[in-house]
C-alpha cells in the first residue's frame, strides 16, 4: 500500500474551526439554522451558511451522539449524514464484540463506528473514498485523541490487493443508487462483500458487516459464506441496523441470530438467541387476552422469533398473523412492550369509551383492517394518555380492541 493514501503522512490536514467560530456554534446552537442564514449580514466576517450547516448538524447529534456533541472542535458532515450514521449506543455495542491488534474498516464514512470499536485494538486503518470526508474524519479523530487511527483517502480494496491484513475487517455497504426502494440484498450495495468474499478473507479472519434493518435476513445468509451470527439491534423502540459476523473457520451450519436491545451505553437490557431450526420447531399455543398483553420489540418482529417467544417467556399468541402475546402471569423480561388488559372490547367506542378517560388513548393496530389514524379519526380520539387500545384479530377470526394500561 502506497503511504501516500495516508492523510496522516502526506501533509493533508482540515483546517478545523476557529474560537470565533466555536462561539458562534455555542452561541446558536439551538437556533433555527435558516433564520440564521438569513441574518447573516448581522455576523460580519463569519460564514454564517457554513456554520448553521454545523447548527444543524450538531442538532441532529445531541441525542444520538452525546460525546461527539459535546467536543466544540469537532467538524460534523451534512446532517443527512448524520442522520444515517451510527448512534454512539451501537458503535459500543460494535466495541464489545471485536478486539484484537489491528482492525481494517474499508468503507469509513464519518467515523463512528471506527472511532468506538478502534478502541478494542491497537491499531486501527480506516478508509473513504471521498477525500473531503476523510479529511474530516482525520481532523476529528486527531481532536478526539483516536492517534490509533491511521485514515487513508482512496480504495480499501486496492489496499487488501496489495496485502494490507487485520484481525477484524468492518464494512458498512452503502446502496449502489440514489433510489429510495427498500434493499433487500447485499448484492444490491456497494462494496460488494459477499462477491469479494476470497479477498476479503484473505486480509481477515473475522469480518463483521452492518447493514439497514429493511435488509432480508435469510436472503443475506444465503448471499454470505463462513456466517456465524446475526445481531438484530434494537434501540429504544426501533430495529436500528442487522449486523452480519463471519468467521473464516466456520463450518457450513445454521447461524444463530441473537437479538440486542441496548441502552444509550450500549449494554444489552433485553438478549435473546435462537437460530432457524429452533423456530421452526417450537411448540406454540393460542389464547383469547388473558391478564396481560405483551408486543415484542421490531428487534424481535425483524429477526422471526415469533414462535420461539411462546416457547422461552411461557406466553400464548392471540393469533397466527397477529404478533401479540398473552399470558395468566406476569413476565417481567419478555423483550417488547407490557400491558395489564383492563377490557376486552367490540371495535365500538361505545363500548370501549367506558374505560376511557380524558378522551385520549394510544391506539396500535395488529392484524386489523384499519390504520391506528384511521381509527382515532372515527373514534375521535386524541392521541396520548394512560389508556392502550390494541386493534386486533383473534384466532377464531373475531375482530377486538384490547383496553390496557401500563402493569405496576
Amino acid at each position: 500500500m502506497s503511504k501516500g493514501q495516508e492523510m496522516a503522512t502526506n501533509g493533508d490536514a482540515h483546517e478545523g474551526l476557529t474560537e470565533e467560530e466555536i462561539a458562534f456554534i455555542r452561541t446558536h446552537l439551538y437556533a433555527n439554522p435558516g433564520e440564521l442564514i438569513l441574518k447573516a449580514g448581522k455576523f460580519k466576517g463569519l460564514d454564517v451558511k457554513k456554520l448553521a450547516a454545523q447548527i444543524q448538524s450538531r442538532q441532529k447529534a445531541l441525542k444520538k451522539l452525546p460525546e461527539w456533541s459535546a467536543n466544540e472542535t469537532l467538524i460534523f458532515p451534512p446532517a443527512l449524514s448524520v442522520e444515517q450514521c451510527s448512534s454512539e449506543a451501537t458503535a459500543r455495542y460494535k466495541a464489545g464484540i471485536v478486539s484484537g491488534k489491528t482492525l481494517i474498516d474499508i468503507t469509513g464514512g464519518m467515523g463512528i463506528d471506527c472511532y468506538y470499536m478502534g478502541r478494542s485494538f491497537a491499531e486501527t486503518h480506516y478508509f473513504e473514498q471521498q477525500p473531503e470526508v476523510a479529511l474530516a474524519a482525520a481532523y476529528n479523530f486527531a481532536q478526539l485523541g483516536a492517534s490509533y487511527i491511521h485514515v487513508h483517502a482512496g480504495e480499501s480494496m486496492h489496499a487488501l490487493q496489495e496485502g494490507l491484513t487485520a484481525d477484524w475487517l468492518y464494512a458498512d455497504p452503502a446502496r449502489r443508487d440514489a433510489n429510495k426502494e427498500k434493499v433487500v440484498r447485499l448484492a444490491d450495495c456497494t462494496p460488494d462483500v459477499a462477491g469479494n468474499a476470497a479477498l476479503l478473507f484473505h486480509a481477515a479472519p473475522h469480518i463483521l458487516i452492518k447493514t439497514s434493518p429493511l435488509l432480508d435476513i435469510d436472503l443475506a445468509s444465503r448471499e454470505l459464506q463462513k456466517l456465524k451470527e446475526v445481531h438484530v439491534m434494537g434501540y429504544e423502540q426501533e430495529c436500528k441496523e442487522l449486523l452480519f459476523v463471519l468467521d473464516r473457520e466456520m463450518q457450513e451450519q445454521e447461524f444463530k441470530i441473537k437479538i440486542r436491545i441496548i441502552d444509550a451505553a450500549g449494554r444489552p437490557i433485553h438478549q435473546l438467541d435462537f437460530d432457524r431450526e429452533e423456530e421452526r420447531n417450537a411448540l406454540v399455543s393460542y389464547a383469547k387476552p388473558l391478564d396481560y398483553l405483551y408486543e415484542p420489540h421490531a428487534a424481535v418482529l425483524k429477526a422471526g422469533a415469533f414462535k420461539t417467544l411462546c416457547a422461552r417467556y411461557n406466553v400464548q399468541k392471540l393469533a397466527m398473523h397477529s404478533q401479540l402475546y398473552t399470558s395468566e402471569d406476569y413476565v417481567e423480561d419478555f423483550p417488547g412492550r407490557s400491558f395489564k388488559i383492563a377490557a376486552v372490547c367490540k371495535p365500538d367506542i361505545r363500548e370501549i369509551s367506558q374505560y376511557i378517560s380524558d378522551g385520549k388513548a394510544n391506539i396500535t393496530t395488529r392484524n386489523f383492517p384499519a390504520k391506528p389514524e384511521e381509527l382515532r379519526k372515527k373514534w375521535k380520539l386524541k392521541d396520548g394518555g394512560d389508556q392502550y387500545l390494541f386493534a386486533t384479530t383473534l384466532a377464531d377470526q373475531t375482530k377486538v380492541v384490547i383496553v390496557c394500561v401500563k402493569p405496576i
